[in-house]
């Protein structure tokens, strides 16, 4: 970035085309496409009352709760939460969604994303350069480690996509790329070792609050760099640390539900309701 003095998305945007062989305008078209599915199905999780197996869909409630004088954090965050919320909604019930960088961590982009639209004035231009920093982090973190629950836990899933959020924000900000990487390593630093407990092997409990977390911790992160906090632990450092720490994870705590919030009495004993068979509302 600095050799060619590219922000951090505009850098992922350049190196992207160049492996796939297309121009520029050509990735940044196909990135579109992803953008459009990732904001869509925040619009259609809020619309759902059905289609989970053991939560009841609330994304609705607590936007509208983020909009009432009765909110102890409103604003961005929260807004930013209930939406990640909606998109995991839709994921869990058989929708359209796009895995950013998996499924189960759907959530946290196009609700970072859909704040920076709705909330902070930024068009869809704008949106695409944040998310080719965010898919610049991704890369980054794929080189050296891996998004599997089974072998990191779920900071290799949620977590990363905390941390690609944070860089989204920091670019969509004007940050620098530097910027963006200690944004998005300081995300990371801060869930290092959050470990995958499905609750009855469904990617609801608790990864649909998780999701919603991630998208809100990611504005702190990035206002806290962008106001001069000081990571002294680079990103590429940080990942080869999430990855030495999920190795290190048992197994009962890596995606097999035998273990953690999965293992508890309260969660063993929930009956999960028949699914609507991927139906959309």
């Amino acid at each position: 970035c600095r050799k060619h003095k590219l922000s951090l998305g505009e850098a992922a945007l350049r190196c992207e085309a160049e492996l796939l062989g297309v121009s520029e305008k050509e990735a940044d078209a196909l990135m579109q496409r992803r953008l459009d599915v990732m904001l869509c199905s925040v619009g259609a999780g809020f619309k759902r009352n059905d289609g989970l197996r053991l939560l009841t869909p609330t994304a609705r409630g607590i936007y509208k709760h983020s909009l009432s004088a009765k909110a102890l954090g409103p604003g961005a965050p929260l807004k930013a939460a209930a939406r990640a919320l909606a998109a995991m909604q839709e994921n869990s019930a058989g929708g359209l969604v796009c895995a950013a960088p998996t499924a189960g961590s759907a959530g946290v982009m196009p609700g970072v994303l859909l704040t920076l639209h709705e909330d902070l004035g930024h068009n869809t231009d704008a949106l695409r350069k944040a998310l080719w920093a965010a898919g610049g982090v991704g890369w980054c973190f794929a080189s050296v480690a891996t998004f599997a629950a089974e072998v990191g836990g779920c900071q290799v899933e949620v977590g990363i996509a905390g941390a690609m959020a944070a860089a989204a924000l920091v670019e969509s900000a004007g940050g620098t790329p530097e910027a963006a990487l200690d944004a998005a390593a300081m995300s990371l630093q801060n869930v290092m070792g959050l470990v995958c407990d499905p609750v009855q092997g469904f990617v609801e409990l608790p990864c649909h609050s998780r999701n919603a977390a991630a998208a809100a911790a990611a504005f702190t992160a990035a206002d806290m760099i962008l106001g001069g906090w000081r990571n002294l632990v680079p990103f590429d450092e940080t990942a080869k640390a999430v990855l030495a720490v999920g190795h290190m994870l048992p197994r009962e705590l890596r995606s097999t539900a035998l273990g953690g919030l999965a293992a508890c009495p309260s969660a063993c004993a929930l009956c999960p309701r028949e699914c609507d068979g991927g139906k959309r509302a």
